[in-house]
């Protein structure tokens, strides 16, 4: 009989046992398994706070600088009421409009049919704003964003070319022939990176989306001022 309820109690505390050290063991797993949930968590938290860091970039960039650079160029662009058709934002625009607009703006054929008097012009409202895009290109947050970075490197780089003329006013063919050029590139990345903010500002700031709608650089009947 007693060896019965020895055997009984030995029996109990090995399954005490046994269930102790089984939880202990699981206590690892659970730790890792949290640790991974809380850390997938923050990573995304993380992100988001630097993609709205980024687009806060990117909007001071279009009130500073960008909105206005596509107004001088689309003021030379020969098919300006092609692209004004087709980059007419409104607020019943939906995500394929945007597509179909961001597929228009990276396929078109940009044309640029600019004077002396249209260089200098764009020359010295680039020339204000240098260290503006400077300050912008320097800032670390913008390793996020490669085409950005892209279009502000496009746009210094026609500054330079600017700058390097000795007298603008005595610009050659080819000289013109080649601004030309470069004020193409900057133009085709502004107005893709333009048609990307105008989605994110729809679907996040109808406020800010609303303001930017009535400053469409592409709308020749854009006013800001409500009727």
């Amino acid at each position: 009989m007693d060896f019965c309820i020895s055997s009984v109690y030995f029996n109990d505390y090995l399954s005490i046992i046994n269930s102790f050290f089984g939880k202990i063991a699981f206590v690892p797993i659970q730790v890792f398994l949290i640790t991974v949930v809380i850390s997938g968590i923050l990573s995304d938290m993380e992100k988001s706070s630097r993609l709205e860091k980024l687009n806060i970039l990117i909007g001071t960039f279009f009130s500073e600088t960008g909105t206005k650079s596509l107004k001088y160029f689309s003021k030379i662009d020969s098919l300006i009421d092609e692209i004004g058709s087709k980059l007419k934002v409104t607020d019943s625009w939906s995500d394929e409009d945007f597509k179909n607009a961001l597929n228009y703006a990276k396929d078109r054929d940009y044309t640029l049919n600019a004077s002396k008097e249209d260089i200098i012009e764009i020359y010295e409202f680039l020339s204000k704003n240098k260290e503006f895009l400077m300050r912008l290109l320097e800032n670390p947050n913008l390793m996020e964003h490669e085409h950005f970075t892209e279009l502000l490197r496009a746009v210094f780089h026609l500054l330079e070319e600017l700058e390097s003329r000795e007298n603008l006013h005595e610009s050659s063919d080819n000289d013109i022939m080649h601004l030309n050029g470069d004020m193409v590139r900057s133009y085709r990345l502004i107005t893709i990176e333009w048609v990307n903010y105008m989605k994110y500002l729809k679907n996040n700031y109808p406020y800010l989306f609303s303001l930017a709608m009535r400053r469409n650089p592409f709308d020749k009947s854009a006013k800001t001022s409500l009727k």
